[in-house]
């Protein structure tokens, strides 16, 4: 027993050994290495360190379509995440509370969309627009992110409020609040954590987002959908799509410093 024992914890010793070193190698290595080239004196992916330069940086400032297709992405991510949680939130209290073979037909509506691959719902999509006639722009691309999004907000919400202790607000409700008072000061703290964090991880896929997105925009181009239009006719632009990636990198590590500091990251325990 005590041989078997000693293998399993082998065993689990070495895989987390092996998740940690994949994860290194193909994440963090490779963002390590565009943090070097954000820096590197040449325009083009060579190894050679010619010097450090903070130019590439100040050449985003150059690009207005750059500059615009982030501001598309801004605007995208935000809409597609107010919707989504505005509708994703109430869902993750029905799926909640729903009951027998209604709850797992309804769990089965809301997790196709990620069954279906995306490039299958970008083309199912841009037939739609065309079909109705719809002409394609930021608004339907967002319409189509928004379609992943909602499920995404149920699947992080609804296991809090599973985990939720129905005395808490039966107690509340004896002592005189009414059911909106109940949800503000019991409910809510309780669940923000996950409401957080689905917020962020929708904001995210959406301003990453290029499979939808590249065939449900129209001559308005998002973040993503920019660098693949421009990345094999410019190369000498890849360093400042380097130093654009360094830019989001930064901000969201910081931002996801700052919530897991407040303790808004519990979801994932």
């Amino acid at each position: 027993m005590d041989k078997t024992r000693l293998i399993d914890k082998v065993i689990r010793y070495l895989m987390g050994i092996y998740v940690v070193v994949v994860i290194g190698f193909f994440i963090y290595f490779p963002i390590a290495v565009l943090y070097v080239y954000s820096v590197n004196d040449i325009p083009y992916f060579v190894p050679v360190w010619k010097g450090f330069t903070l130019k590439w940086f100040m050449k985003i400032l150059e690009r207005e379509d750059l500059i615009l297709s982030l501001q598309n992405s801004l605007i995208v991510a935000i809409f597609v995440t107010a919707v989504s949680m505005a509708i994703g939130i109430p869902a993750s209290f029905t799926v909640v509370r729903m009951k027998g073979r209604v709850k797992n037909m309804y769990l089965l509506y809301l997790m196709i969309p990620f069954i279906v691959p995306w490039i299958l719902v970008g083309v199912a999509d841009f037939i739609f627009y065309w079909y109705i006639r719809i002409e394609k722009s930021l608004l339907t691309a967002a319409f189509s992110h928004i379609v992943y999004s909602i499920p995404l907000v149920v699947t992080i919400v609804a296991p809090r409020i599973y985990s939720l202790d129905p005395s808490l607000e039966e107690a509340s409700m004896d002592l005189g609040a009414d059911r909106f008072t109940t949800f503000r000061k019991i409910t809510f703290p309780i669940i923000f954590p996950s409401i957080a964090s689905a917020a962020i991880i929708t904001f995210a896929w959406s301003f990453d987002n290029f499979v939808i997105s590249y065939f449900t925009l129209g001559n308005e181009l998002t973040w993503p959908v920019w660098v693949f239009s421009v990345i094999g006719k410019v190369p000498r632009i890849m360093p400042v799509i380097n130093a654009v990636s360094v830019i989001i990198i930064t901000v969201s590590c910081v931002a996801i410093y700052l919530l897991a500091k407040k303790g808004l990251t519990e979801i994932i325990y």
